[in-house]
């Protein structure tokens, strides 16, 4: 009988997982009797508390198991933490879905906007407004932020600044290779968008950036990132440290209003 239920739990631990993946990373939702529209954020962080709570009691059914089993069967266990590796990696691929979603806003919503930042105009308003970024760069704080307040009351506080750590070296990556390749003269890239060429624009292109970090440093929760867009992009824009200093002033001077 206990060899029997060790596999009976083995299966049905194995079927919820398999069931659970097919209709969410697999989208089996759409097309199932649920209807659903689309997959999106909310559901992903409700599966992941649902194998989060599988993966927290595994261990008390393991010793369950174990105390009805004769010591020369305890190898039957094996298969439970086999199960537990593959709940873990389930896991962990749905959190790595909250990266993409922002990742494919970034590269199919919010990069073609570059282009209609004009920072060599836009540093002329320097001391007026400086506070107000390009489209590009509000909708990436927008569309995070709104991410940050579907996962922040769902997510376990691990998980939750695991995925925002991984959001943030994201968006830490990509930002310079927007900038630089809209910049590059390719043929390829159907842009206008052009390098800051003023004194000015060079820094309001910085300021922006970096006001744009503090904002998502600022959200309740995340895990500090040190962002290195803005020494990347000043090496690129060839400005000294010097400059650089001036600009980090200038944000500091506002740092209660972000």
């Amino acid at each position: 009988l206990s060899n029997n239920l060790v596999g009976k739990v083995v299966e049905l631990l194995r079927r919820f997982n398999e069931r659970t993946t097919s209709l969410v990373l697999g989208a089996g939702a759409i097309h199932s009797a649920a209807r659903l529209k689309s997959i999106n954020a909310k559901h992903l962080s409700l599966v992941t508390q649902c194998l989060g709570l599988v993966i927290a009691i595994l261990p008390h059914i393991r010793a369950a198991l174990m105390a009805q089993l004769p010591s020369r069967q305890h190898t039957l266990l094996l298969d439970l933490d086999k199960v537990k590796k593959e709940y873990a990696d389930h896991n962990g691929k749905v959190l790595g879905k909250f990266v993409n979603i922002i990742g494919g806003i970034v590269e199919h919503i919010l990069a073609p906007k570059i282009q209609d930042a004009d920072y060599d105009k836009r540093g002329k308003s320097l001391s007026a407004d400086y506070k107000q970024c390009c489209t590009f760069l509000e909708g990436l704080f927008t569309n995070i932020r709104k991410m940050h307040q579907v996962l922040h009351p769902l997510l376990p506080p691990e998980h939750f600044q695991d995925v925002f750590s991984k959001i943030f070296a994201y968006v830490d990556s990509k930002f310079p290779v927007h900038f630089q390749t809209v910049t590059s003269g390719d043929s390829s890239m159907l842009t206008s968008f052009s390098r800051p060429k003023t004194e000015e624009g060079k820094k309001r292109m910085l300021l922006e950036i970096t006001i744009t970090i503090e904002r998502l440093n600022g959200l309740d929760g995340v895990r500090q990132w040190d962002f290195m867009t803005t020494s990347t992009l000043a090496r690129t824009l060839g400005l000294s440290p010097e400059k650089e200093d001036e600009t980090d002033d200038k944000v500091g001077d506002t740092e209660d209003d972000l």
